[in-house]
């Protein structure tokens, strides 16, 4: 890519909008159409950032290193997928969706199980037979208990965009190299969590995206950054491996860049730990982003 880093990026405006004067960007299209390498971006949006609804700890770092690797690496890079968790307001876990018998939500950050409900403690405003059911199949399953989030990512807001100065590098990615970014909604069935990028975290019927995965096995490489380490990286990494595995799919290798991503606090220990596991089980290098491509 043509230009300084510092030209596409701003490093002192991060979460800021810096319009480019794109007009002047010379292109070097691809004659081919290879997939080899493809770049997924997971969830770096605003309300993620150090100063947003939810704040993710590192954001700016893990952004700002996430933007250099494709400045650094555009040439190898054969496509970029981003990921967008996107949200409504009433959805199961966020406060609105559950009530106490004083009239209130829950804050932030409350767990919820379904002896809480057995108990008296909270009951569901919406969908009443189905949020309970949701609720067994998450412990049945040995899934993450079901936690209440600020309100973040609510469609057609700030808070729900792509960070604007790594918009910036995508938007000269994609014309220097003549690929569309392609980008990934989840997150707006109101009676789930999604947190990866293939599946909800829990449901009774089989609603997994397999064309993703089919998409997905098409690339050798795949190399991995986003936010939270914890909860939409890690359940992505796993589904994709296991979309792989159901497919039979086996030439392929993840990277995960590690200082392009950082855990919900409170999470770190468990979430390494699982990190550790997978990659002795799958092709998957835990990294950074001085990963040469």
């Amino acid at each position: 890519m043509k230009g300084s880093f510092e030209h596409w990026f701003q490093k002192d405006k991060v979460g800021q909008a810096t319009p480019l004067a794109f007009d002047h960007i010379n292109g070097n299209r691809d004659s081919v159409n290879q997939k080899d390498v493809l770049l997924l971006g997971i969830d770096y949006q605003n309300d993620f950032l150090e100063n947003g609804s939810l704040p993710v700890p590192n954001s700016f770092s893990d952004v700002t290193n996430f933007a250099r690797f494709i400045y650094e690496n555009a040439d190898a890079i054969d496509d970029i997928y981003m990921s967008l968790d996107t949200h409504a307001t009433n959805q199961i876990f966020h406060p609105t969706w559950w009530i106490n018998s004083q009239g209130e939500h829950p804050k932030p950050f409350t767990i919820i199980t379904s002896k809480d409900i057995d108990d008296g403690i909270w009951k569901p405003v919406f969908f009443e037979k189905e949020s309970i059911e949701y609720l067994k199949g998450l412990e049945s399953a040995g899934k993450k208990q079901l936690m209440i989030w600020p309100f973040h990512c609510l469609q057609g807001t700030f808070g729900s965009s792509i960070e604007p100065q790594l918009s910036n590098v995508l938007l000269a990615y994609s014309l220097y190299k003549g690929r569309n970014v392609r980008y990934i909604v989840k997150g707006l069935n109101p009676i789930t969590e999604m947190y990866g990028i293939i599946k909800p975290e829990y449901s009774n019927e089989d609603s997994s995206n397999a064309q993703l995965i089919q998409e997905l096995s098409e690339y050798k490489r795949i190399v991995i950054g986003g936010e939270a380490k914890s909860h939409c990286v890690l359940e992505s990494v796993k589904q994709i491996v296991e979309g792989f595995e159901s497919i039979n799919h086996k030439d392929y290798t993840l990277f995960i860049l590690e200082d392009c991503t950082t855990s919900i606090p409170g999470f770190e220990e468990g979430t390494d730990k699982e990190y550790r596991q997978l990659a002795e089980k799958y092709p998957i290098i835990l990294t950074d982003s001085s990963l040469k491509l």
